[in-house]
């Protein structure tokens, strides 16, 4: 089964770098959009990015393809009036321009939204950035690790106070913030058809950390400083924390609704004797005597093992998980059942594992036909093609490098 191509028809002009524009090109790529990758003829710097963490191997930048995969690349040098005519046309025959170049340097390059109205005033304009686009700040550079997670206060949130701040996973802002932009660019192409007007779409990296911590954000406005540094670092609560098994393993308990858990949780782990205890009678003396209750709970289960306790709990409807490692998720029987992962080939036809994108629609996010991320440049003699121009006027350009990735003998 194949997700529904929700996005068959829709052209998006991808004029962004990195990850947190183009990952949410890639969901809709996914689910049907004609995706076509602008690049400059140097290529977005993300496919010469070195760092030391895995995912550049033999055969596949994997983050190129995680972000990248089933697009078109194009690769024109936007600085030249030719290049910057062949980007008009493009956004003559679209539906999205999606970038996530500044607003200053887009003002230099002469594409502003107004520019390209005038060519398509259909056209919809999406632009992600860290910041956001009003303030003194709107062209501030940002990453996720930057703007995200640091200015966004995920890192304050979950670090142990009077030790370096924790650091953030590879895109984990990036990712967050592409479905937000995503959404927009769906709701954007909604209103449209209903009311055939364009209109614009804003998000930053900083709006998403913000809408993600809400519940703290939101609280961080009503409480005290005293409350806040509380907040922040909470102590640990009984039915809602993580324990360790006898093989350094750790089981999470998320309940919510003790009165309805506690009872059976003392029977499964072997400790009724909890439910006569004068101090854990209720909820709130369960939360006055946490510390006692921590304790007892630890001791339980630290004595037996990870497989056991899943033997335990085996059959209980109760919300609690097993703490998973990479290598468990990758393998994880209901993300398998959801679809979660599929294959792309990549040039020397090796396949490499990327993740789905999070909503499904017709029972499966999984594109039809899954096509690995595009060298720099592979698709640009084709769409120009598509816009009418000869072989002969590709070659040209090509020799002066208004454009690049193409193959001359090859026209």
């Amino acid at each position: 089964m194949f997700a529904t191509q929700v996005f068959k028809g829709v052209r998006v002009l991808e004029l962004a770098q990195f990850v947190f524009v183009p990952a949410a090109g890639a969901v809709m790529a996914d689910l049907g959009a004609d995706v076509i990758k602008i690049e400059m003829t140097e290529g977005d710097p993300y496919r010469r990015l070195k760092i030391t963490d895995g995912r550049q191997t033999a055969s596949a930048n994997l983050a190129m393809e995680l972000n990248n995969r089933n697009k078109r690349s194009v690769a024109i040098d936007l600085k030249t009036e030719e290049g910057r005519e062949l980007f008009l046309r493009l956004v003559e025959t679209a539906d999205v321009v999606l970038t996530s170049i500044r607003p200053a340097a887009l003002r230099r390059l002469g594409l502003t939204m107004e520019v390209l109205r005038a060519r398509n005033p259909k056209i919809i304009y999406a632009h992600g950035n860290g910041l956001g686009f009003r303030g003194e700040q709107a062209d501030r550079a940002g990453y996720d690790a930057s703007c995200f997670w640091a200015r966004g206060g995920f890192a304050h949130m979950l670090s142990t106070p009077g030790q370096r701040p924790t650091r953030p996973r590879p895109a984990l802002g990036d990712h967050a913030g592409a479905m937000n932009v995503a959404f927009g660019i769906a709701s954007a192409l909604f209103h449209r058809e209903r009311t055939g007007e364009a209109t614009t779409v804003e998000v930053s990296l900083l709006s998403s950390a913000m809408w993600i911590l809400s519940a703290d954000v939101t609280m961080g406005a009503a409480l005290s400083d005293e409350q806040l540094a509380k907040l922040a670092n909470p102590g640990r609560h009984a039915l809602t924390s993580a324990y360790e098994t006898a093989d350094g393993r750790y089981l999470q308990l998320m309940f919510l609704d003790p009165e309805r858990y506690w009872p059976e949780l003392c029977r499964r782990i072997g400790r009724e004797g909890l439910l006569q205890d004068a101090r854990f009678v209720s909820v709130e003396s369960r939360v006055e005597h946490g510390e006692a209750l921590l304790e007892a709970l630890d001791e339980a289960f630290a004595a037996r093992t990870l497989d056991e306790w899943r033997a335990v709990f085996a059959g209980w409807d109760a919300p609690w998980e097993v703490v998973q490692n990479l290598r468990e998720l990758v393998s994880d029987p209901q993300g398998a059942a959801n679809d979660a992962l599929f294959e792309v080939v990549v040039e020397d036809g090796t396949p490499v594992t990327v993740v789905s994108g999070p909503v499904s629609f017709g029972g499966s996010p999984l594109p039809p036909a899954p096509r690995c991320a595009p060298t720099m440049g592979r698709d640009t003699a084709a769409v120009l093609g598509e816009l009418g121009l000869s072989d002969a006027q590709v070659a040209e350009w090509s020799a002066r490098g208004v454009v690049a990735g193409v193959e001359v003998g090859a026209l």
